[in-house]
């Protein structure tokens, strides 16, 4: 028997058949004809009792391990015994300056009240945005000033438990799509008591005795959450009767990342919590909301929870910070580390910290102060962390694609639609968009030619592009590098540029080009558009190195109302590469694909 058992065969076809020959082998089944007998059904339901109990058993195995898991549970159990905590959604965070104005009696300081609301337009659609906590402001001359509060997308909400000693009881969040970092939680004495004890999240049991008011937050089945107490050992045990409030927050994550302009619709009251005042709000100014992201995925957490699992909470090397920064913010497109060592000029005892946010070209300095201050309790020795912003290498493309106009009824704009939605794909799939990032040249023109089985041809060019921010109204030095050569003998200037103002020239807007290694600056005649040389060397152009110096220019204002200047340069390879804190970035909406029929 043993010599025809087949325990690698899963296809039923293949079970089936081997326990035929294995009947067949039998002096009573020599010749047997099992397709045409009643024994033919008893077979079929062997091979399909056979196949189900291998196939179950082959996922109940591949579920036991985190990286063959596939369900959302058991990877988050499983990243549990690492210690790794997925993250939830995460509400985008805006900050906002405003003055109340009392128009009769005012208070003496003015209260916020947890849960106060503003609200943004963005992508035609209206989102709220609240505070998770109080705001207090003192009030001079009838004025209250509210300085950099900040707001977050979502809705508040409130859920109140009754503790039962006698019955085993499970204080489970119901609603989706919170973000538990906005979670409060206060312990009342009794149902009908006002006093209470804050309770604060502890994601250790490190300091936390008997007598501790924390609490410990899990994700449980179907994306919920689950908050433990003490025990009386480790925190502070609850007694029969408490009621327990939490306030959470449930928001559309990522949505309204890059949100700036809101208005207030709340109510302001005094400290007392009386009844709210009328105020007249001025907001004077708003940082862009920054930071939303969506629950994390499976994948996220099967890369995430070993890397963090070998900081063993404390950040030694330049890995440990990435993987930690990873779990402090979430919102990250891309991170980078290195020492600072590494860097360019060397600055020993620093490790560098790149990051790449989701929807933004860069942190904002708030959002930067919070993450290295979180990163305090995990640092050792004298290392200091330091938050440096990318440096974003833009790839531009102009194609022009050729197709067979015989063989479709498409026109050119959906020919046009079809590759930018194909290079779209390829883009996210191949992660070229990243640090350390490549651009293959080869790959990308080959994903035009196979968007359609129409398209005969294409003839693809790449510029890259690097966006800067000058010091307004200050002579400054300027240094761009692009880490790839120039190609100098290409048949225009390898240089172009966005027009800015310049102190020197105030009533013109200039430009920027090259010619044989230096830099001139010009501008156009307004008559003929002909160009007319101000200044033939305000820097230099290093072709071999790819870097551009700009020498004490004093600009007064940039290209965009951000002020940013573009620079874009011909480079004498196809293929791009980026290194260190350079993040490459293929820019479809500013890159021009054209298709023509033939």
């Amino acid at each position: 028997m043993a010599s025809y058992v087949q325990v690698s065969n899963l296809d039923f076809g293949q079970i089936k058949t081997a326990l035929k020959e294995y009947l067949r082998s039998q002096s009573d089944f020599t010749s047997y004809d099992f397709e045409g007998s009643a024994m033919n059904v008893l077979l079929d339901v062997l091979a399909y009792n056979t196949y189900y109990t291998a196939f179950n058993t082959n996922m109940v195995v591949n579920e036991l391990f985190l990286d063959s898991a596939t369900i959302r549970d058991n990877v988050v159990a499983l990243a549990k015994q690492l210690g790794y905590k997925p993250k939830s959604k995460t509400a985008p965070e805006a900050r906002v300056t405003f003055r109340a104005t009392y128009p009769q009696a005012a208070p003496t300081t003015a209260l916020l009240k947890k849960g106060t609301g503003f609200t943004t337009t963005f992508d035609e659609t209206l989102y709220s945005y609240v505070t998770i906590d109080d705001h207090t402001a003192p009030v001079a001359n009838g004025v209250a000033l509210f300085n950099d509060i900040p707001v977050y997308e979502g809705t508040i909400i409130e859920s109140n438990y009754i503790v039962n000693t006698a019955t085993p009881q499970r204080f489970i969040i119901q609603n989706a799509n919170i973000d538990i970092s906005s979670i409060r939680v206060k312990v009342y004495e009794s149902s009908q008591s006002t006093n209470y004890r804050i309770y604060e999240y502890s994601d250790n049991i490190l300091n936390v005795n008997s007598d501790s008011t924390v609490y410990f937050i899990d994700e449980v089945e179907d994306e919920r959450y689950e908050i433990f107490f003490g025990d009386g050992v480790i925190g502070r045990k609850l007694e029969n009767g408490e009621k327990i409030e939490i306030t959470y927050l449930i928001t559309n994550g990522a949505e309204t990342n890059g949100a700036k302009n809101f208005t207030f619709n709340g109510v302001i009251t005094d400290i007392f919590y009386s009844t709210g005042f009328t105020v007249n709000v001025n907001i004077e100014s708003s940082t862009p909301s920054n930071g939303g992201a969506e629950i994390e995925s499976i994948s996220k957490i099967k890369f995430n929870a070993p890397k963090y699992f070998s900081t063993q909470d404390r950040a030694v090397t330049a890995a440990d910070y990435a993987a930690i920064v990873r779990n402090i913010y979430p919102a990250i497109s891309d991170i980078i580390t290195f020492g600072g060592e590494e860097d360019d000029p060397p600055e020993y005892g620093k490790v560098k910290i790149v990051i790449k946010p989701e929807n933004a070209s860069s942190l904002s300095n708030t959002t930067k102060q919070e993450i290295a201050k979180a990163l305090k309790k995990y640092m050792v020795a004298s290392v200091t962390p330091d938050i440096i912003d990318p440096s974003i290498l833009y790839v531009e493309a102009t194609s022009k694609i050729y197709y067979d106009s015989t063989r479709t009824t498409q026109r050119p704009e959906e020919i046009r639609t079809k590759v930018v939605a194909a290079l779209d794909t390829y883009l996210k799939q191949s992660q070229t968009e990243k640090f350390n990032g490549k651009f293959r040249y080869s790959k990308f023109v080959s994903t035009i030619d196979n968007t359609e089985s129409v398209i005969n041809s294409n003839t693809t060019s790449i510029i890259l592009r690097k966006d800067f921010y000058p010091q307004i109204n200050s002579k400054t030095y300027y240094e761009v590098c692009y880490q790839n050569p120039f190609d100098k003998d290409c048949d225009n200037s390898v240089l172009s540029s966005s027009g800015f103002k310049v102190s020197e020239f105030p009533t013109y807007t200039v430009y920027l080009e090259d010619k044989d290694g230096v830099i001139n600056l010009y501008r156009l005649d307004s008559l003929t558009g002909d160009k007319i040389v101000l200044n033939d060397s305000i820097g230099t152009i290093d072709y071999e190195k790819g870097e551009i110096k700009l020498f004490d220019l004093t600009i007064v204002k940039g290209s965009f109302s951000d002020n940013r200047i573009e620079l874009r340069v011909v480079p004498l390879n196809d293929d791009v590469v980026a290194m260190r804190e350079v993040y490459l970035d293929v820019d479809l909406t500013r890159s021009k694909f054209t298709a023509y029929p033939e």
